[in-house]
């Protein structure tokens, strides 16, 4: 078959959709080598290195339409002459106006059921559209069993269609050698967009705490670069009395981010919610111990390899990194665990079960 997909996660910093639709799409071409693709955007993309050069993958123009614009009016036009025979929304939204044969990937819901985290633009380009897309899709994939539970809450009638596609994992890229990640000092690692859901205020103010009592508690690595919606957060962070002991990073590559997690005392990632959870999955990979939240979809991905203390709880938060910190014997059973765990999500059983949902949606 060949797959119109929406290639806007391709951005030149790609975040985890971007590195969930790479996997996706590397373990199909693996796997159905005679399957094909068009990548089809509005704007220019850069192909991951694991993609590019495939001669089974094409690009559609680039219109320089706004992105919801050109997925209602123009995506599906484009999927037809590139000789598509089905269109795959990446981004949770498909063509709602036309008849052309869609299935839709959604990674969590946090703009219908969290709007005040997000801008305007993402609101008005999800929000009033996901209800029509359930409704045209011919099938739907979840990334979790938490993102299915929200969905048809939300939206009874795609309980029918509605499958979970898990992520799989990225294999890391080689890192060459280099200085150790913040002079050689432990740290602790946080890694994500800054933005309300990831709840990094609360984050600081654990390790704050715990600073109070331990000077010589690790510092904290903040990676990833600046989302919408945390106003006055970098003068919080500039005011804090331990400002010396957090530090920002900002976006890193595949090959920095494996090379701090590999490095780190643990990954700290208290999430008010996530439709999955790429970085802990990762952070398992790597043996590095995870303290993250009992919220949404992470215990379904960390499960007993991490703790998950409750994301509201600032004190709740502060133990568990005090334990994942200090406490040899579960650091070492929970490297075990998260080693074993991860070896669980494959993007080979993704892209399996991505593919029967397509053969589905065109049968």
């Amino acid at each position: 078959m060949r797959i119109a997909v929406d290639a806007r996660p391709f951005e030149e910093r790609p975040t985890g959709a971007g590195r969930v639709l790479e996997g996706l799409l590397a373990a199909w071409r693996r796997l159905f080598p005679d399957d094909s693709f068009l990548l089809v955007s509005p704007r220019a993309i850069r192909i991951p290195a694991a993609l590019a050069g495939d001669p089974a993958l094409g690009t559609g123009p680039a219109s320089g339409l706004p992105g919801t614009l050109w997925l209602q009016l123009r995506a599906a036009a484009e999927s037809r002459r590139g000789g598509a025979d089905l269109f795959l929304g990446s981004l949770a939204i498909v063509p709602v106006v036309s008849a052309f044969p869609s299935v839709a990937l959604v990674h969590d819901l946090t703009p219908l059921l969290f709007p005040e985290w997000h801008s305007p633009r993402n609101r008005l380009g999800f929000t009033p559209l996901l209800r029509a897309a359930v409704r045209r899709a011919r099938r739907i994939a979840t990334v979790s069993a938490a993102t299915r539970e929200d969905l048809v809450r939300a939206c009874p009638s795609a309980a029918s269609k509605t499958v979970v596609v898990p992520n799989g994992l990225v294999p890391p890229p080689p890192v060459p050698p280099g200085p150790p990640p913040n002079d050689g000092r432990p740290y602790i690692l946080f890694l994500g967009t800054l933005e309300p859901r990831k709840n990094v205020p609360r984050l600081v103010e654990a390790m704050e705490s715990l600073w109070d009592c331990r000077p010589g508690f690790p510092d904290l690595l903040l990676a990833g670069g600046p989302g919408w919606g945390l106003p006055g957060f970098e003068a919080r962070l500039a005011a804090s009395r331990h400002a010396a002991r957090i530090r920002r990073v900002g976006y890193v590559d595949a090959v920095e981010r494996t090379r701090l997690l590999r490095q780190a005392r643990l990954l700290a990632y208290p999430s008010l919610y996530e439709g999955f959870g790429l970085p802990p999955l990762e952070a398992m990979a790597e043996g590095t111990p995870v303290v993250g939240s009992s919220s949404s979809s992470l215990p379904e991905v960390i499960g007993d390899a991490g703790l998950l203390p409750d994301p509201a709880s600032v004190p709740a938060i502060a133990a568990a990194l005090e334990k994942a910190n200090d406490d040899e014997p579960w650091r070492r059973a929970a490297r075990e665990r998260g080693l074993e765990r991860a070896k669980a999500f494959t993007w080979t059983a993704s892209a399996e079960k991505m593919r029967a949902l397509c053969e589905e949606a065109l049968a």
